[in-house]
């Protein structure tokens, strides 16, 4: 049994984490996996399983439409070949974006997966343009099998009139686990990304106000130089691209995780947090309400309709009472180590699915 996932490039994100710990999964079942992406990245993330690469391009959306017939002319060329050398495409080809959608209608519809962590129209905001994508993807992804990251998504999904193949639940990474106790010298710390959904607008205007109220210690985390450089003289630290390892260190020493995203499919930054015992305080992106359980959690799961002066006053009263971050920070901390044993059970049938 072989699959090939297929990546716009592997640039550090969430989704493509994700990706590669599904190659990794099936690998570690005794599959043969393989990454195959379109475009290339100056920040790659490490991959354990063997990686192919149809261009050595940088991904710009400016290009992308331009670019998109070469990339599935290379893909074809692609498919031709590996059927020459090994005498058959792959067992199942796992498409892993919105952007690789159009390549996919190259393979076979019994090789067609669809591994789904988001609702991906809603990546280019509303409007007439999400409209036409959601359009595009949904009947795109009726021609093939899909992989639901989440109950969220399946949900989701379901109301959409598709049906879910399996559901290949997603979690934290288990090195993002680490003590509850010890000093929190950081108040808040948060990932700030581009893009409509993650609503940078919010996230720095969140950050304007710990700067106007004062005696406020902020953290950020982000994959862009940009964004590092235009809130570095803010804030008490700013992490620019950095280590798992590096990550959990700062949010064992965070009290707060601040998520405001408009959407997302999971959301995976707060539930990293929480395998230090940093408390989430989230909008309520929807993926979310995958870990915000419970009594405790999920008063702290606000709606996405909240005010930024009334999310920020919720903040800080969140880090203002001593004995109720406690309590929290254990719950926290509960939900992220139960969570593994669920994804893992569930994710047995994945390898099944893609015979």
């Amino acid at each position: 049994m072989e699959t090939v996932l297929v990546v716009p490039s592997l640039k550090i994100s969430g989704g493509n984490r994700e990706a590669l710990r599904l190659a990794t999964d099936l690998i570690r079942a005794g599959q043969m996996a393989s990454v195959l992406t379109m475009w290339s990245s100056p920040h790659a993330m490490h991959s354990s399983a063997p990686v192919e690469q149809l261009s050595g391009w940088l991904p710009r959306a400016a290009y992308a439409v331009v670019e998109l017939p070469m990339l599935a002319y290379r893909f074809a060329r692609w498919i031709a070949a590996r059927r020459r050398s090994t005498g058959k495409l792959a067992d199942a080809m796992v498409f892993t974006h919105y952007a690789t959608l159009p390549l996919a209608l190259l393979v076979p519809r019994d090789r067609r997966f669809f591994f789904v962590q988001d609702l991906e129209w809603n990546f280019i905001g509303d409007g007439l343009a999400s409209q036409l994508l959601r359009r595009i993807v949904l009947a795109i992804y009726r021609t093939g099998r899909i992989i639901s990251a989440n109950p969220y998504l399946t949900r989701s999904l379901s109301e959409e009139g598709l049906n879910i193949a399996v559901e290949a639940p997603i979690w934290a990474d288990p090195s993002f686990g680490g003590p509850v106790d010890g000093a929190r010298d950081i108040d808040f710390v948060m990932v700030l990304r581009k893009g409509p959904h993650k609503r940078l607008d919010l996230y720095l205007d969140f950050i304007n106000r710990t700067v106007a109220r004062g005696r406020l210690h902020v953290a950020v985390i982000t994959p862009e130089d940009d964004i590092a450089t235009r809130v570095q003289d803010k804030v008490t630290e700013c992490l620019l691209r950095p280590s798992v390892a590096e990550m959990q260190q700062l949010y064992g020493r965070s009290k707060c995780f601040i998520h405001l995203s408009e959407h997302e499919g999971f959301g995976l930054p707060p539930l990293e947090a929480m395998g230090s015992g940093c408390v989430p305080l989230c909008r309520n992106s929807g993926g979310v309400q995958a870990f915000m359980t419970g009594v405790l959690l999920t008063s702290l799961l606000l709606p996405r309709d909240i005010s930024s002066d009334t999310f920020f006053k919720r903040a800080v009263d969140v880090i203002g009472d001593a004995d109720a971050l406690s309590r929290l920070r254990l719950e926290a901390k509960a939900v992220f180590d139960a969570g593994f044993g669920v994804c893992a059970k569930a994710r047995c049938s994945l390898g099944r699915a893609l015979a």
